[in-house]
């Protein structure tokens, strides 16, 4: 082993010390490892074809594939998960912007040059629906209510259609240039407002309310939807931002500098929210931590979907593709103990966990390890427990699993001591935690 591993070993062997609570004392002062560049939160993939132009909305779709619009294009398309690219033309599409899934297993979508909204089966049947209150429809969600509710950003209207093609339109005075809106979990429509700082409220009856704050003034409402902690999440352009607003309309705003004219958002396989940025894709918790994916083959993302393969999908507008980010779950390695007994063997257990469940197996290599020249209070290998090496495998959905370490009992009364089991080479996840490193302590019960 090099002079470099051996310092970063005796650095990684103070930190167990202070992690499990032995005195430092008998610790050299370590040498610094060098800093730990920061993992990128997923994969990233990109799709095209001749017929993608101008991707605009995407949505999952009741067949379990991707549905886009390509609003250049005038086309409806489809991406399988393995992606593979159909798409649907009819001389009704026309600046084809948003899709949702309907509620009668066909996709819907806002025709915004052509002032309707169309309908599309899984088999690529298209129809379409006008009526003199369409006015520059942009956002389109299923409700609570098996109907289509979208924007008229022109008409400062928001509509309803039923799968049945029956339109009705709402006005209120604070509807300006409505522009995205979703489903909340209080049983309402949530309306962004690209005009204003303002977010309307709409019931399934047709009242509106709407609310406002300080923190969303100066700035146009864009994309919507509702989050993991019962909240709505969206995002503001003017001010880039992304805001958390409660069903009473208290607001939290989040910035930071990698925010850059955000648009759609969603939420995420692993509980956060994802966002289209204009130059990356981000991601923020539900406690307002902010990153962001780029990628040199990420040119203003528009819309952004959770797939049905554990992925967000979305549109890239500018580079005509679709593209595919995979969240990787971390492998967080935790601290276990156990008492050595006076004889024979003890298992000791330590912990690892999945910070959320992946739909793939994922695996993780793991070691014991020692650091050179055996500071006080680390176990020893020839005389403590059995050195170890394994693989660790978590199923999909899964999140909690052990290693196991055969410990020697004894008599001789000594301090507790500690065992380091570094994690590495994960499939399909990425290694967390300080270093990858888990903490096993064997006390002492002489």
């Amino acid at each position: 082993m090099g002079q470099g591993s051996s310092h970063g070993l005796r650095h990684l062997a103070v930190a167990a010390a202070v992690l499990i609570g032995f005195p430092l004392a008998s610790l050299a002062s370590p040498v610094d490892a060098g800093a730990a560049a920061t993992p990128p939160p997923g994969i990233v993939t990109h799709y095209t074809d001749a017929s993608v132009s101008g991707p605009s909305g995407i949505t999952v779709g009741s067949d379990g594939a991707l549905w886009f619009t390509n609003r250049v294009g005038n086309s409806i398309g489809q991406i399988t998960t393995a992606g593979v690219v159909s798409h649907f033309t009819d001389p009704s599409i026309n600046g084809p912007r948003n899709i949702a899934a309907g509620s009668d297993g066909a996709l819907w979508f806002t025709n915004t040059a052509g002032n309707s909204i169309g309908r599309i089966t899984t088999a690529g049947v298209v129809s379409h629906f006008t009526d003199p209150s369409i006015s520059f429809p942009v956002g389109i969600a299923g409700g609570p209510d098996g109907a289509l509710w979208f924007t008229n950003e022109s008409g400062d209207t928001v509509g309803r259609i039923t799968t049945a093609g029956v339109v009705t339109s709402y006005a209120d005075a604070s509807l300006n240039f409505p522009y995205d809106l979703a489903a909340g979990p209080d049983g309402a429509m949530w309306v962004t407002n690209a005009n204003s700082g303002v977010i309307s409220r709409i019931t399934m009856g047709g009242t509106i309310t709407h609310f406002t704050n300080a923190l969303i003034s100066g700035g146009g409402g864009a994309g919507i939807t509702a989050g993991p902690d019962g909240a709505m999440w969206f995002t503001m352009i003017g001010v880039d931002a992304v805001v958390r607003m409660t069903m009473t309309g208290t607001i939290t705003r989040f910035r930071a500098g990698t925010i850059r004219s955000t648009n759609d958002i969603t939420t995420g396989p692993d509980g956060a929210l994802w966002f289209a940025d204009r130059i990356s894709v981000g991601r923020i918790t539900t406690a307002g931590t902010i990153s962001n994916y780029k990628d040199a083959s990420i040119g203003t993302p528009f819309a952004i979907a959770a797939g049905p393969d554990g992925a967000l999908w979305f549109t890239n507008t500018a580079m005509n593709t679709i593209g595919r980010l995979e969240p990787l779950p971390i492998v967080v390695p935790k601290v276990g103990q156990v008492d050595e007994g006076n004889s024979g063997t003890v298992d000791l257990h330590i912990p690892v966990s999945l910070t959320f469940p992946s739909l793939h197996t994922v695996t993780v290599q793991w070691t014991t390890k020692q650091t050179p020249g055996a500071p006080a209070g680390q176990a020893d290998p020839a005389d403590d427990f059995i050195p170890a090496t394994g693989t660790v495998t978590f199923a999909p959905g899964d999140t909690e699993e052990s290693v196991t370490i055969t410990v020697n009992g004894d008599t001789t009364v000594e301090p507790d001591e500690f065992v380091l089991v570094s994690f590495s080479q994960p499939t399909n996840a990425k290694v967390g935690g300080y270093f990858g490193l888990g903490f096993g302590r064997i006390n002492n019960d002489d």
